[in-house]
């Protein structure tokens, strides 16, 4: 008799067991399941890494800053093109990608350079850099506006300039060396001449061996500027001053 009570109770106990199986699978079977985390659309959209480019249509200046009041600082020939990453807020000035001045400039003017306007409008705006010398110092007209300038060629000039670095007839090619058609540009006992390199105008001294304080080759072309403006390097030739260095034309003055 008691062998048969337990075998009814491990019956029952096994009963039990089974109900109970059945009733939390049921119940999982019908839960909901959680939610997937929400994506945001950063997430679901890859960051846009591409460069905007600008055509340029037609030989174009490159400036220290958006205006016709900072100084030339390279040039960028026809039918290529540059990385814009700024503009002035009203878009007619735009910063572009360059490995060596800080800031470099150019118009957006239609004529000029090809943009989408949509592109344009999309760039941040970047606020003008404070000139660092005085464009209105008499001095440093001189240099950006008045002065003939020269090519140095290997054996002979070629006429860089009838007035000035922000009148250049020439596009800058890397490695080009420029000074005054009469005259020389002298600091302390050297002369010094514009070197266009890395994508800007610096200063070097006119003998190749010779360097700046500190071991320098280059100085650049901002502290050029306040170097002509203090009086450090002065301009010894005069307007209209022949022979210059041969390069017929390219003195407006001469006669």
């Amino acid at each position: 008799m008691k062998q048969k009570q337990n075998i009814g109770i491990v019956m029952a106990l096994i009963i039990i067991i089974i109900l109970l199986v059945l009733f939390y699978a049921n119940a999982c079977s019908n839960a909901t399941p959680a939610p997937a985390p929400a994506t945001t659309a950063a997430e679901a959209s890859p960051a846009n890494t591409a460069e905007i480019k600008a055509e340029v249509l037609s030989n174009v200046n490159l400036r220290s800053g958006p205006g016709t009041n900072y100084a030339v600082v390279g040039s960028v020939p026809a039918n290529s093109k540059v990385t814009v990453i700024g503009r002035t807020e009203d878009g007619k000035w735009l910063r572009v990608k360059s490995d060596a001045a800080e800031q470099v400039w150019v118009t957006a003017d239609a004529a000029l350079i090809k943009i989408e306007q949509s592109l344009l409008n999309s760039l941040p705006v970047v606020e003008a850099p404070a000139l660092p010398y005085d464009v209105n110092n008499p001095k440093v007209n001189d240099v950006l506006n008045k002065i003939p300038l020269v090519l140095h060629n290997a054996q002979s000039f070629t006429c860089a300039s009838h007035g000035g670095l922000n009148n250049l007839i020439i596009s800058l090619q890397e490695g080009n060396v420029m000074g005054p058609h009469a005259g020389d540009f002298v600091m302390g006992q050297d002369n010094v001449l514009f070197k266009y390199t890395g994508g800007s105008l610096a200063l070097i001294r006119e003998n190749p061996v010779a360097r700046f304080e500190g071991g320098a080759e280059t100085l650049p072309f901002d502290k050029a500027m306040q170097l002509f403006q203090n009086g450090e390097i002065v301009w010894t030739g005069t307007f209209g001053q022949s022979p210059g260095r041969g390069v017929t034309g390219c003195d407006p003055a001469m006669k």
